[in-house]
């Protein structure tokens, strides 16, 4: 069964938009010792590049809820109870709920890490910058950054999921981008390289995903 070519068009546009936010994110994101409280750190904190890149993540996060919106459209075309539809209902909810977790620890990295760095390069102190590990380590901060982080998580199985029992002809396309939201959280505690890695990892299984729903053909799973 083939869905609304206007559907797979965009929602392919929306896996691709957000897997070239994804990598976006560590790509464009300064990366100073963040070991020493030192002005390189404190300007890099301050930086247009600082704001862009997360602000890359937040929209990556963002357009994965319109995304699985699509594919859930696309596999609604077929029956429901064998193509993954429940599965990918499920992903949207837990990837709005868990992205929507997620933005504010992002929101609070750009805009208060930042005027943290400003306040310290103004004042000519950069013991302010003992701050940023404060802000970060917030309990409620942190409790709703790792909730959405493992939402998000939960949402990538599902994805795997539906696309596995959608009879897709790659019904393996959604295990890379599983892979990489199941990674998610543990790619934070890396370096530079790793995570910059993590983020190629997700730009292809989004890349992928994009590739199968732009084809948007469904066919009867092997009995």
């Amino acid at each position: 069964m083939t869905a609304s070519p206007t559907i797979a068009r965009w929602t392919s546009a929306a896996f691709v938009a957000a897997g070239l936010l994804f990598l976006l994110f560590p790509l464009l994101r300064p990366w100073p010792d963040e070991t020493v409280a030192s002005a390189e750190l404190a300007a890099a904190f301050a930086s247009d590049r600082w704001v862009v890149a997360h602000l890359a993540g937040i929209l990556a996060l963002a357009l994965l809820a319109p995304a699985l919106l699509g594919l859930r459209a696309i596999l609604g075309g077929a029956d429901a109870a064998r193509h993954g539809l429940g599965a990918v209902t499920w992903a949207l909810i837990t990837a709005w709920a868990g992205a929507g977790a997620a933005a504010l620890y992002f929101g609070a990295e750009i805009f208060g890490i930042r005027t943290i760095a400003e306040a310290a390069l103004r004042d000519d102190d950069l013991g302010l910058l003992a701050d940023v590990e404060v802000l970060r380590m917030q309990p409620w901060a942190v409790a709703l950054f790792a909730a959405g982080l493992f939402l998000l998580a939960v949402s990538g199985v599902l994805i795997a999921v539906a696309l596995w029992r959608s009879g897709t002809r790659a019904r393996w396309a959604g295990f890379p981008l599983a892979l990489g939201l199941l990674l998610l959280l543990p790619q934070f505690f890396g370096g530079p390289e790793l995570r910059i890695t993590h983020g190629f990892l997700v730009a292809a299984g989004c890349l992928l995903v994009a590739a199968v729903t732009r084809t948007s053909s469904v066919v009867d799973p092997p009995r």
